[in-house]
């Protein structure tokens, strides 16, 4: 079970060399939300990003296709300057902030969404993805590590070539190459993913990432308010929240149910009145019709009222 920690500040100030992780959509797109933030403060990542979710692998790949693949899957973007230094077709690599010269974050962008705004996934889409999405990122940063420990290695075997046997073009090119793969890569920082725009409750993605093997700190702004109980492996208490929610909700729907029942029950107790009501106006019709009008009925009532009272006057008599 993954440890995961909360706190109150900003992501961007994470310790050097930290992971910065957050969701995005498989189209590229950091127009809004926290997407936006990680825009402004690395340019050369989202260029990074949009031309990975934008570029197939293969010429007989459609981009749709391509672009759904990616969900569940993560990008791990190398800290600046190896980003900075890519040469991207007909786009520029923007110029690095003071805050990335000072502070180098790796970048990871969980891909939990094929789509976004109206397009955006369903919830349990975006929980699924999100379970396989951190399930890579932790296989990558195992990997790099590695590769880091392995660079490490070649870095001073090429240092020590140059003492040794002087300059050497081929020799400098390596050298430089192991310098950019041995950047320092520490813990995973990451905001409350896909609770902004794509709107997945916390507290559900939260429980995913209890449940996976990736540690990291959650990171909030003070303004975001605490719906979540902190803690790291409470799990009496997510799932008593759940069950509330999961009472509001079935409250809410018994709530709706009742009032459809009872909306249902006048409209059968107002239909014989009106069945009543509109059979009472066809026999008046069907009267009027016939000749016979309200004096009709009159005189009916009249004739039967003097009947009634002939029979009782005959009985005195008698």
């Amino acid at each position: 079970m993954a440890r995961i920690t909360e706190r109150v500040g900003d992501i961007f100030d994470s310790p050097p060399n930290s992971i910065l992780i957050h969701a995005c959509n498989t189209k590229g797109s950091w127009g809004a939300g926290v997407a936006a933030a990680f825009k402004k403060y690395s340019p050369a990542a989202f260029n990074y990003q949009k031309y990975h979710c934008t570029t197939p692998t293969g010429p007989s790949t459609s981009l749709a296709a391509y672009q759904k693949s990616l969900v569940g899957t993560c990008l791990l973007i190398s800290p600046f300057p190896a980003v900075e230094t890519l040469n991207f077709k007909h786009r520029t690599p923007a110029k690095p902030t003071t805050q990335q010269v000072e502070k180098k974050y790796w970048i990871a962008c969980l891909f939990t969404s094929s789509g976004y705004g109206k397009n955006v996934d369903t919830p349990s889409a975006i929980l699924d993805a999100t379970k396989r999405a951190t399930a890579d990122l932790r296989e990558q940063i195992r990997e790099r590590r590695i590769r880091i420990q392995q660079n490490e290695q070649m870095k001073e075997r090429y240092e020590k070539s140059l003492q040794q046997n002087g300059d050497h073009v081929d020799t400098r090119r390596l050298l430089a190459i192991c310098e950019e793969e041995t950047e320092v890569m520490g813990e995973c920082y990451s905001v409350r993913i896909n609770s902004g725009l794509f709107g997945v409750p916390w507290v559900e993605t939260k429980r995913v990432l209890n449940g996976g093997l990736l540690d990291m700190v959650i990171v909030r702004p003070a303004s975001q308010k605490d719906e979540v109980v902190e803690s790291d492996h409470d799990d009496d208490l997510y799932a008593g929240q759940l069950h509330h929610q999961k009472e509001n909700s079935t409250k809410t729907v018994k709530g709706a149910e009742r009032g459809q029942e009872e909306k249902r029950n006048r409209i059968e107790e107002e239909e014989p009145i009106a069945g009543a009501t509109q059979s009472g106006s066809m026999n008046k019709g069907v009267k009027r019709k016939n000749g016979e009008g309200d004096g009709a009925e009159e005189k009916s009532k009249k004739n039967r009222g003097g009947g009634k009272q002939t029979k009782l006057n005959f009985g005195k008599s008698k």
